[in-house]
């Protein structure tokens, strides 16, 4: 008994299988042709039409203006091996945008996001406050805790202070940082 049963489902799947692959759909308008399922062809393009040629990046729009850029060396601490990820400002961007990417790079892969404010002032001091999250009980993560206790401060300090101090950097550049947290200056000792 139990090989008919076996017997009759593997025939009714075959015949289920075959009535379904002589179905040939005819009528375009059949096909679902919603927007999310079309592919767009721009993201085809090669990279010189949509990315990089020659170290010079595309700008994102369609005019043919390209923007120089320079790749800065920031150095990570990950289980105890020293890393180092590079980060792409644009050339003729401010001394401020250029430090406020490197902090942005920074809170995202070293402090979980944690909001940093920057100012500068004229071309050689970054004045760099901790800002702690705006809700701070529902937060899982915050400065004094996490960032600035006893055993994290010099890390954090360090990974701040040395990532926006680009020795290495041609042109001008921030010679000075203050890092300040609830306006207190930050000191190591």
């Amino acid at each position: 008994m139990n090989k008919l049963a076996v017997n009759l489902g593997i025939i009714a799947t075959i015949l289920l299988i075959t009535g379904c692959a002589s179905n040939n759909i005819s009528d375009s308008s059949a096909i679902d042709a919603k927007s999310s399922y079309i592919i767009d062809d721009t993201q085809s393009q090669p990279l010189e039409a949509a990315g990089e040629v020659n170290g010079i990046t595309k700008d994102s729009g369609k005019a043919n203006k390209f923007v120089n850029t320079t790749k800065i060396p920031i150095s990570m601490l990950s289980k105890d091996v020293k890393d180092i990820r590079f980060v792409e400002v644009e050339e003729n961007s401010s001394l401020e945008e250029k430090v406020e990417t490197i902090i942005n790079f920074i809170s995202h892969e070293a402090f979980n996001d944690l909001p940093i404010k920057v100012t500068v002032y004229g071309e050689e001091t970054a004045r760099v406050e901790l800002v702690e999250p705006t809700d701070i009980e529902n937060s899982r993560v915050s400065w004094k805790d996490d960032y600035l206790n006893e055993y994290t401060k010099e890390y954090t300090v360090n990974a701040i202070i040395k990532n926006i101090i680009q020795e290495g950097y041609k042109g001008t550049w921030i010679k000075n940082v203050q890092l300040y947290y609830e306006d207190e200056l930050i000191s190591l000792d």
